[in-house]
Parts: structure tokens; sequence; C-alpha cells
């Protein structure tokens, strides 16, 4: 039998999620797959457990190399995939039972989608639940059935992907031919090029979701971006990319949600002052109850410096 999907895992350091991470794709059922892990010069014995457990699990696929970035890991792995489909899924994050053989069969039926990908679940060290990422994104919810569990063709998908970056890489299946003939990841964006995927995507075909939460997304400490810039960076220019496949509203709304990015980063390097002015041109940009929150908070702590 054929493989169906390619599931692709980059691993660097992650000795200690992985096994939770493979368990739950050799859970799935009535899909044929292979796991293709491509170790980034790890350093915490990941390469040797990753041996001992391809054999007990032969559809496991481990590729090493030098440590050159995500990006690379995700572009290797693609070129050496299988399937028609491909799934991506963090070393750190794991999936429901039956998240795959829905998601194929969905994108196997409707065969102009070429991205899908499901709600899901922030979770902290202790694998408690925080929030899912649907209703952190209230702009998105109004695009959500809530009576409808299954998957749902998202309308004017890039003029809501450029602002509300909704989508989880592990929750994420892709056609095979579909990425490729994008480019795959673009390894000259220093951060952000998994949005970037997604949009490139949304151009040349259909792209569907699913509110049912498939996949819980683990939260470490430490594990946000060390470079915020550069993130930042990169978004402007991701932007940039869609000014003209987006509309008026939508490039306004993205606009607004980069000065967003630059008001946490402020807000981390405790910068209260220009926090409190990116908020303000955020929420005058687009006045949103997230903005007018930020905008609310920073005058308090602005405030209370001046009261000193």
């Amino acid at each position: 039998m054929s493989i169906e999907i390619s599931v692709i895992i980059p691993n660097y350091n992650c000795k200690q999620y992985l096994a939770k991470a493979i368990s739950s794709v050799v859970k799935q059922k009535n899909v044929n797959l292979e796991i293709i892990v491509v170790d980034d010069g790890s350093t915490d014995g990941s390469v040797e457990w990753l041996k001992t457990a391809q054999i007990t699990i032969p559809q496991l696929i481990v590729i090493e190399q030098e440590n050159t970035g995500v990006v690379n890991v995700r572009n290797r792995a693609i070129a050496a995939a299988k399937g028609d489909y491909i799934a991506f899924l963090d070393a750190d994050d794991y999936w429901s039972d039956d998240k795959l053989y829905e998601q194929l069969s969905y994108m196997k039926e409707h065969s102009e989608c070429v991205l899908s990908f499901t709600n899901y679940m922030h979770i902290n060290e202790e694998y408690e639940p925080i929030v899912d990422c649907f209703s952190f994104w209230p702009e998105f919810s109004k695009f959500v059935d809530k009576n409808n569990m299954g998957y749902q063709n998202l309308k004017c998908p890039m003029d809501l992907l450029i602002f509300a970056n909704v989508i989880g890489t592990s929750s994420v299946v892709v056609k095979r031919s579909a990425i490729n003939y994008i480019g795959r990841f673009d390894n000259q964006l220093n951060s952000a090029s998994d949005w970037d995927c997604w949009l490139k995507l949304a151009r040349i075909g259909d792209v569907a979701f699913s509110p049912r939460i498939a996949m819980d997304y683990l939260m470490r400490a430490g594990s946000i971006t060390a470079n915020r810039k550069n993130r930042l960076n990169a978004m402007k220019e991701i932007v940039s990319r869609c000014k003209h496949d987006a509309g008026v509203m939508a490039k306004i709304k993205a606009q607004a949600r980069i000065l967003e990015c630059y008001g946490e980063y402020y807000r981390e390097i405790d910068s209260k002052f220009k926090a409190l002015s990116i908020a303000t041109a955020a929420f005058t940009l687009f006045p949103h109850r997230r903005n007018l929150r930020h905008l609310l908070h920073d005058l308090k702590m602005t405030f209370a410096i001046t009261v000193k």
C-alpha cells in the first residue's frame, strides 16, 4: 500500500518530548503514513533514542544533519517525503488519536483544498489547558459555524490570515504538490516562514479548518522566540508581499497587528512609554477590544510611573 501522508517532525534537543509526539502519530487509525524526523544537530541523546525507537516503529525514518534551523529541516523533510500529503508536528506537540483520518478524508474529497488546519489547545508544562487558539482570536470566531465540528472551507483566507495567524503549524496538513509548487518554506526569512507559507498556499487553492481541538501546543518556559525583533521584521516583509492579494481593511488590520506585536516587545523590555505610544497607534488604526485592553494597561503602567 502506498504512503498517503508523510508526517514531518523537526527535532533539536527535544528528547524528553519525542515519545509523546511520536506515540500520538503511531496511534492514528486508518491512515498509511511515514514519520520523518530530521534531527538538527541535537546533543541531548535524541538520535540514539530515535534509532532505538526505529526497532519497534518501522514507519519511522531518521535523518541526521548539522544544525541549520527549522526552516531547512522542514524543507529537507519535504524533499524526502513520499506521501501525497504532508502533516507537520513539532517535537513537543501531540495530536488527538483520529486527527489525520478526518483531515485527510476531507482533503481527498475536496481536491481544490491545498491546506487544512484545526483548532488547538495551549497547555502548560504540567499539560494543563490554558486557552484554545480560536478563542484567543475573536476576529476568527465569526467565521466558524458553531454547529459544525467537521471541516469548513475558509472564506477569503488571504483577508483573514494576513492579520490573524490562527494556524498552528502542528495542526497543518498540506498537499505535497502544492507546497513544492510555492517553493516550500522561505529560508530567507529570519522568522515566521510558516505564516508566509500558509499565505502563499492560500493564493493558489482553498483553505479549510476544523473548530475541533485536535492538537495540544506546549507552552514551554523560554520557548517564545528569543529574538522578537527578527519576527517583527519578518512580519513586515510578509505583509508587504501580500499588498496586492488582500483587501484594504485586511491590510489595515495587519498593520495594526504588527503594531500590537511591537507593543508586546516594548512591554517585555519594560519600555513603558514606548509601549504606550505603540498601543495608541494600534488602537487608532484598528479600535479592537484587544488593542483597547493593551492601551488601558499601558496607560495604567505609565501613570504609575508618573505619580511616583
